[in-house]
């Protein structure tokens, strides 16, 4: 959906893209945040179809993580690409969905979203170093 304002204050996005860029630093994975307020069934399956909207598979070893938050009806998913998964343990995502979704709780929308970040570039790091001549291949702002 096209927001007629961002839902996000011009700080708190540069905080998120900031997150994003520190996470990306030591690691070839790629990590985007995605706002929406379309009425979904399951935010996990509206995850994987912006996820693919994004192009988020096209990257080189399939270590792209999308976090999808819907405003509207106040739901949180992750969706990982098949690199990543294959790789972090089992209870990682259940991790992350429980941290951001204690901090939504308490109105720290951002703080959580920041936190879920900064942990999943620790995996990305640990399984998808930085290597020589690695580019950004995709964009590290937030979608709408």
């Amino acid at each position: 959906m096209l927001f007629k304002k961002k839902p996000l204050s011009k700080p708190d996005e540069q905080r998120l893209i900031a997150a994003i860029q520190t996470a990306e630093q030591q690691t070839s994975g790629e990590i985007r945040v995605h706002f929406d307020t379309d009425k979904v069934d399951s935010a996990l399956d509206r995850a994987k179809q912006i996820f693919a909207k994004l192009k988020m598979h096209e990257t080189e070893l399939r270590n792209g993580i999308l976090f999808y938050v819907n405003l509207k009806q106040k739901q949180f998913a992750v969706w990982g690409d098949e690199g990543i998964n294959k790789n972090v343990p089992e209870n990682f995502w259940d991790n992350v969905k429980d941290t951001a979704i204690s901090n939504f709780k308490e109105g720290k929308t951002i703080d959580g979203l920041e936190k879920c970040i900064l942990m999943s570039g620790e995996q990305l790091k640990k399984y998808f170093p930085l290597a020589e001549g690695d580019k950004n291949e995709l964009k590290n702002d937030i979608s709408y």
